[in-house]
């Protein structure tokens, strides 16, 4: 549970860095999700509803490992003046790091070696890449 918690602490911060962005943007946060982020939410709210939690932790820690990745790799490259330069040092933090580590960690502890836990994962891979491809479509 004290692990579960962190994980939730962290997915309230990472809400309150985007309220940041939207408010110096001026970004609408009230315009409604985009049908790729609702399939990967309806998914994750499905999931979290309905299953055990080695399932839950299957369909959210490709989100986090990717996340932490992308902080990674870009930072090395950030500009400190740019206007993502908050995003990619607060998912390059170790901080989050570790998270993603803890996350990955509790998945190994709750694999049931089900079939399930394996699509889960897959299912939210495709999301994560449905997310970041719409960004192509729509940008």
């Amino acid at each position: 549970m004290t692990s579960l918690r962190a994980l939730l602490d962290g997915v309230f911060e990472e809400l309150r860095l985007h309220e940041g962005y939207a408010r110096r943007w001026g970004a609408r946060l009230d315009a409604g999700p985009s049908d790729a982020t609702l399939a990967y939410t309806d998914f994750l709210l499905r999931v979290a509803w309905s299953e055990p939690v080695g399932h839950v932790l299957a369909a959210m820690t490709p989100c986090m490992r990717l996340y932490a990745h992308l902080g990674h790799e870009l930072s090395a490259d950030a500009d400190p003046a740019g206007p993502y330069h908050e995003w990619v040092e607060a998912y390059a933090d170790p901080e989050f790091h570790a998270l993603a580590d803890r996350m990955g960690a509790l998945l190994d502890e709750h694999d049931d070696g089900s079939d399930v836990v394996a699509s889960h994962y897959r299912t939210a891979m495709r999301r994560e890449l449905a997310f970041f491809d719409q960004a192509a479509v729509t940008g």
